[in-house]
């Protein structure tokens, strides 16, 4: 196909033909041609474009985690750095803890030692109140007892100012006795102790004490019903009849003995040198309930002589009782 003109625009150039006319498909071609090429160009621009693109990506990826990494690592060091703070003031809290312990221990110790301590001391004032009490309690109808010069054989004499010495002025073989001026009452009902004690000095050959029914008992010869008793050479008397002889029980001068009663249980006590001899026991028979009893002593020979101690310092204690 021809045209006739001088010259044709087929995009932005010109192309005029030989004969004065355009080669419409030449230039088409041509420029068919150049577009392609130029669309390859750019199709292969375009591809180096991506890979870079795809490069860049990668390497922004590579960077992201690189980043992330780090970052996770600056974590980590700050979570490691927080945690061995957390960790000394967690061994800083323990030492503080631990000696808190130690001091709280050791407080309480103290205190339980000085708790202990107060206990000690206040147990022994205890003990102490109660052995003065039991003392009292034994004492109380004996504290200003004595021996009774009109209950009294003319054999024997009472000698000084407390009327607590009696000594053996005849010469007679014989029995011969003294009671107390204050008696007293077994009653089952009480929890009274009494109690007393006679030493032995000069001779002291042949003796006997105890406690017995004044009305029922002479002066002269050996008490007899109603009378409990302990003699030099070791016999035990209860109500009268000899229960017990014992070579380790005789007493004689320089000797402190005792004899008494527990009016609750009614069981007599009797004592050598401050022991009680454990292995006597014998009871106030039950029909003396409620009747009064006489501190007594009996001398046989001349110039035997006691001291009574009716209280309150004896040398057996009361308290153990």
């Amino acid at each position: 196909m021809s045209i006739s003109t001088n010259s044709i625009n087929c995009g932005d150039d010109f192309i005029p033909a030989e004969n004065g006319e355009v080669n419409v498909d030449a230039i088409c071609l041509e420029n068919g041609q150049e577009m392609e090429l130029k669309m390859a160009k750019l199709e292969l621009e375009n591809k180096e474009q991506k890979l870079k693109l795809q490069e860049m990506m990668v390497e922004q990826k590579a960077l992201k985690e690189k980043m992330a990494k780090i970052v996770q690592e600056k974590d980590k060091n700050a979570n490691a750095y927080q945690f061995s703070t957390i960790l000394e003031k967690i061994s800083e809290l323990e030492k503080q803890q631990k000696h808190q312990h130690e001091n709280t221990t050791k407080a309480n110790s103290d205190q339980f030692s000085k708790m202990q301590n107060d206990q000690k001391i206040i147990l022994e004032k205890i003990n102490e109140l109660e052995k003065e009490q039991k003392q009292k309690k034994a004492l109380l109808n004996f504290r200003q007892n004595y021996w009774d010069a009109n209950v009294c054989h003319e054999n024997l004499e009472i000698i000084g100012h407390k009327n607590l010495i009696v000594h053996y002025k005849g010469i007679e073989l014989v029995w011969c006795s003294v009671f107390a001026v204050h008696p007293f009452l077994l009653n089952n009902n009480s929890s009274d102790i009494f109690y007393y004690e006679i030493s032995i000095g000069n001779k002291g050959s042949r003796l006997i004490f105890g406690f017995a029914l004044k009305q029922q008992n002479k002066l002269d010869g050996r008490m007899g019903n109603g009378a409990y008793s302990y003699e030099s050479d070791g016999k035990i008397w209860i109500n009268g009849e000899r229960q017990e002889i014992n070579d380790e029980y005789s007493y004689g001068v320089g000797d402190t003995v005792g004899i008494g009663v527990n009016s609750a249980t009614q069981q007599i006590i009797f004592t050598k040198n401050g022991q009680r001899l454990d292995s006597v026991d014998f009871f106030v028979a039950p029909s003396f309930a409620d009747v009064s009893f006489y501190p007594f002593v009996s001398l046989a020979y001349s110039d035997d002589q006691i001291e009574a101690n009716f209280g309150p310092n004896f040398k057996f204690d009361l308290a153990t009782l």
